[in-house]
């Protein structure tokens, strides 16, 4: 038998969850506690975070930590730090202050608009002085077309003196650029400097050495490593600008932002040109010829670059030194992750040295049934693009985990926070899901807090004992690590490969470069899994910690992935070495597609149709149907997620290359449903509810012996007449009578705005009845949210989602049977915030009609 499977039959699978556990500098006395709550979700890790502690590397830092890894380790605990005082990462405790030499540099521009011929004239230049240094000034003729200019520069540094330039203009209009490095408005001026070794040190020596200093035993065993929380280049508006692009829009060729600079990226760009670039660094911010493309990538190639070289590895590096890891996420927010300002320009440089991939989802980026839906969010701009949301952003995550030289298989995300208390265990395991099919596999629910209420990015998981969603939110945990631990450890089968649009963004600047999330909507709805590859897995030189692409027969391979086509977002141009390396890979064999010259997007599946085998078929139209496969040895495993809120799936799937195996493991971990399936020809029958998901182990000898799938068939509306009983989340074991008599085809909706809208807690449903005939299940229907159910006193357990469906063969008796049902809503009726303004409050205890199963 597969060994990972044997582990989770067994409850020996590994840990994968790591929350945030908040730190105040308030709490000590109930560290315990809450270290014992954490254990109890099934959490066997968790990652300390200054939220802000209000001493964080002081002393009384040291003393609630002592605290925190002696409980931990009692447990057997892994424990991870957070690494600095407050998000996002790089304030360094603020000790950037006390090296003032060491701040970020930005570069800028003032530029002055002159129609010649004159004589003499004079211009005005800003103050020089050690904070804002005069680099260069040079004129240039424009050309009529917008705010472009000719490449023909006239170099008039010389001729700045104090206050003045004086500068006699050419016949024509001329624009005049100064070029400033600076200080001034930079915006976070106590922030490292993410382009400068040393300056990046400064945040080594004073939160990671000092941990080191203090808890040296306790690294690579209870100390597993540090997190950067979004770290930035951090880069801001400097002079007035036409338009406001919001804080994820921030980029080359946009007039007035000040961009990040180091003395030897002018180097750098000249090498990687062949250009004198500082005569064209206005080109960063506007037209300049038809090398204006080539400029702004070189630029964003050593920026980035430097951000991998000086920040991500020097971490990373120091972690590995002394026996730990190092993980975290940039911000990724709607193609940020590919820019400047709030990110880090590139996503896969960004994160080149962990040994995680990171993501996160918060702030209702992602919502259930609305992938096809731009919709309200918490996050910047309040918007939500579900074509980068839903299709990209945990692909980005899994991707580089598949390729990285250092990942090997991880991919982490931080997920559940600032979705308020509206956020019950439907949605959290909807967003479990979507990860896990997609390749994340670790995973930081966001967060414990010492507090409640917190008004600090609710949800806070176990709320002081208050929180009647706990219950659930802990099987929620324990069925993650299972799924995770099955969906480790293999290599993933993915059809095709989407080249990253990094690069073709920096270069094609006014819309001439297509977003990574077309092609990946149209493959993802189409059953087709992909990965999404960096340009630098083509080009040789790049000096990342990534495989490098090879040809193999036909194939493109990266490492021990393999895909069986590239695609090409559609770009204006891309760099001459990438064009190259393209060239060459489609010499080799390679399908290359460039869409919008060999195909259009959406005419992509019928050309893949006829050149590659897809891994997995399905049969119907189930747009939201996701799966993935990993190949395990002599093992194969596959996920299917039905990510529909609405409808069912019932199709029929093929999965090539198992034609020789006759049978699978089916396992539903969630509900504990764990069987064998047919598998005749490769073909599997699947249905699925929404919300539902499965897992299939398919081998070639799995050596053990289970129930057959059971197929759930209604067996008429179960009449059934409750007690209601009600426990307010103040007093989770105090119930009081709510109503006696009621009949399970009128239960009401405990919250209705006529009754107890804001009721928060449990609502307990007990009832007689005589054994039905011919039946040896229930299904509860609409339950808000998570439901508990006793049989005749045997204890069935939870369900948290879709399908509350329970087998009661082992439960029923003959004669009269006792049910009882325990419902749990969120805190939001009774705990107002602000996040939960934009969820809907679902209806709250048996809202729907009950049946009986066969």
């Amino acid at each position: 038998m597969y060994q990972r499977l044997q582990d989770v039959l067994n409850g020996r699978e590994e840990n994968y969850m790591l929350p945030f556990y908040w730190q105040h500098g308030d709490h000590y006395e109930t560290i315990p506690e809450e270290v014992e709550r954490i254990y109890q979700s099934g959490c066997r890790a968790l990652c300390v975070e200054s939220r802000p502690h209000r001493d964080f590397c002081g002393d009384g830092w040291w003393r609630d930590m002592d605290l925190i890894l002696a409980e931990s380790e009692k447990r057997g605990m892994k424990v991870w730090i957070l690494d600095d005082d407050h998000f996002p990462t790089g304030h360094a405790v603020g000790q950037i202050k006390n090296h003032p030499d060491l701040r970020k540099w930005q570069l800028v521009e003032r530029h002055v608009d002159v129609m010649g011929p004159l004589t003499d004239a004079l211009l005005t230049a800003d103050s020089g002085n050690a904070e804002h240094v005069l680099l260069d000034v040079y004129a240039y003729p424009r050309t009529g077309e917008d705010e472009a200019c000719a490449p023909e520069p006239i170099r008039l540094t010389d001729g700045v003196s104090g206050k003045f330039l004086q500068f006699s203009v050419p016949e024509g209009c001329w624009r005049i650029f100064f070029l400033y490095k600076t200080r001034k408005g930079t915006g976070r001026t106590d922030y490292i400097d993410m382009l400068n070794e040393e300056s990046v040190k400064v945040l080594v020596d004073t939160v990671y050495e000092a941990h080191y200093q203090h808890y040296a035993k306790y690294f690579g065993n209870t100390i597993a490593g540090f997190f950067s929380d979004e770290p930035s280049l951090g880069n801001s508006w400097y002079s007035p600008h036409r338009n406001d692009y919001g804080m994820y829009n921030q980029r080359v060729g946009m007039p007035g932002l000040a961009l990040p600079w180091n003395d030897r990226i002018i180097t750098m760009m000249s090498e990687s040109t062949g250009l004198d670039a500082k005569t064209y660094l206005p080109a960063l911010w506007f037209g300049l010829g038809e090398d204006t493309g080539k400029i702004r990538h070189a630029y964003m190639d050593a920026v980035t670059k430097l951000y991998r070289d000086c920040f991500t590895r020097q971490l990373g590096d120091w972690c590995e030194a002394h026996g730990v890891q190092y993980i975290g996420h940039i911000i990724e927010d709607m193609n940020a992750h590919a820019r400047l300002g709030c990110s880090a320009g590139h996503y896969f440089r960004s994160l080149d040295g962990q040994h995680m991939s990171g993501i996160d989802i918060v702030l209702h980026q992602i919502i259930p049934g609305m992938s096809d839906y731009p919709h309200m969010c918490s996050a910047s701009g309040n918007y939500a693009d579900p074509a980068f949301f839903d299709y990209v952003l945990a692909k980005l995550a899994s991707s580089f985990a598949h390729i990285g030289l250092q990942t090997e298989g991880r991919a982490m995300c931080e997920v559940f926070g600032a979705y308020g208390w509206a956020e019950g265990t439907p949605i959290m395991k909807w967003l479990l899901d979507y990860l896990l099919v997609r390749g994340v596999n670790y995973f930081v629910p966001h967060a414990f807090s010492p507090a409640f209420p917190d008004p600090d990015c609710p949800p806070h998981f176990g709320a002081n004992g208050k929180d009647p969603q706990f219950e659930g939110f802990s099987k929620l945990m324990a069925y993650g690590s299972r799924a995770a631990h099955l969906l480790t450890g293999g290599i993933h089968k993915a059809d095709a490969a989407i080249l990253y649009h990094g690069d073709a963004e920096w270069m094609n600047y006014d819309g001439d470069a297509m977003l990574t999330q077309v092609p990946a909507k149209i493959l993802y709805d189409n059953h087709i899994d992909f990965d999404i590859l960096p340009a630098d897995c083509f080009t040789e030189d790049s000096g990342s910690r990534v495989y490098r692409a090879e040809a193999d027969n036909g194939r493109l391979r990266i490492g021990n992935e393999t895909y069986q086509c590239l695609i090409v977002p559609a770009a204006k141009i891309l760099p001459e070495k990438l064009e190259d390396a393209l060239n060459r890979m489609k010499d080799a064999g390679v399908p290359v597609i460039r869409l919008d010259r060999d195909v259009s997007a959406e005419k992509l599946p019928v050309l893949l149709d006829s050149l590659i085998e897809r891994d997995i078929e399905v049969s119907g139209n189930y747009p939201k149907l996701r799966c993935c496969h990993y190949c395990c040895g002599d093992a194969d495993v596959y996920m299917f997620v039905n990510e529909s809120v609405t409808e069912y799936v019932s199709a029929e799937i093929r999965l090539n290359g198992m034609e020789n195996r006759s049978g699978c493991v089916m396992l539903d971990l969630l509900n504990d449903e764990i069987c064998t399936a047919d598998l005749y020809g490769g073909r599997l029958s699947l249905k699925l509810t929404p919300y539902q998901s499965v897992i299939v182990v398919a081998e070639k000898e799995c050596g053990i012996t289970l129930p057959a799938k059971k197929e759930w068939i209604p067996a008429g509306g179960a009449n059934l007449t409750f007690r209601i009983e009600t426990a307010a989340y103040t007093d989770l074991g105090n119930y009081t009578l709510f109503a006696e008599n009621v009949n399970s085809d009128a239960l009401p909706n405990i919250t209705d705005i006529r009754c107890m809208p804001e009721f928060s807690g449990r609502i307990r449903y007990t009832c007689a009845f005589d054994r039905p005939e011919n039946v040896s299940g229930i299904d509860l229907g609409n339950v808000g949210q998570t439901a508990h159910l006793r049989c005749n006193g045997k204890d069935l357990g939870v369900r948290v989602c879709p399908p509350y469906r329970y087998d009661l063969t082992d439960a029923l008796q003959d004669g009269e049977n006792r049910l009882e049902i325990e419902v749990s809503n969120t805190l939001a009726n009774a705990v107002r915030d602000r996040f939960s303004d934009y969820l809907a409050i679902t209806a709250s205890g048996l809202t729907g009609t009950i049946q009986w199963l066969k």
